[in-house]
């Protein structure tokens, strides 16, 4: 037989109400009844993260997402009202460091919630993202860029990855 996760039941039934928007005795049974179901016909995939999570490291990357996302939403507002022509765009490949499907998805999911870049593609196998970047008027902008997704992915690292997994070069943060 197979084991329930009690905390997606728990996570499910609390859902249900808060769509139902009301608690009710029969409102909490059918919400454990959908739960139990949504749990046993739809089973979660394996645990995917063997790692542990470094509160430093997990607080500088949120400090410095949400800087970024400022910075890049001022960028962005800045192109929307400015007088001039629309910026070139480019769309710019970047061969990440990790192989990990997780860590790989946080950081493009990072990247592209600043506005501004927007995440093409993602190729799990290699290692690889192409990223749509919306002010590309500067030569040097494919590399710019490239660094910008390296240092984030760096952070994602030194985040989410095992200590016995880090690497001495992924601690420093040229950013």
């Amino acid at each position: 037989m197979r084991r329930i996760p009690w905390p997606l039941l728990v996570s499910v039934t609390v859902i249900w109400l808060l769509l139902w928007g009301d608690v009710t005795p029969m409102l909490v049974a059918g919400g454990v009844l959908v739960a139990l179901l949504t749990v046993l016909v739809f089973p979660a995939p394996p645990r995917m993260f063997a790692g542990r999570i470094h509160p430093w490291h997990l607080v500088v990357l949120i400090v410095r997402f949400l800087y970024d996302l400022v910075v890049a939403s001022l960028h962005v507002a800045w192109i929307a009202v400015r007088p001039s022509p629309p910026p070139l765009s480019a769309v710019v490949r970047i061969d990440l460091t990790c192989r990990s499907e997780l860590l790989m998805t946080i950081t493009s999911e990072l990247i592209s919630l600043v506005p501004g870049s927007l995440l093409v593609d993602l190729d799990a196998e290699a290692g690889r993202i192409w990223l749509h970047i919306l002010d590309a008027h500067h030569d040097d902008t494919p590399e710019r860029w490239r660094g910008i997704v390296l240092a984030q992915e760096r952070r994602v690292l030194n985040a989410f990855r095992p200590d016995t997994e880090r690497m001495s070069t992924l601690k420093e943060d040229p950013r």
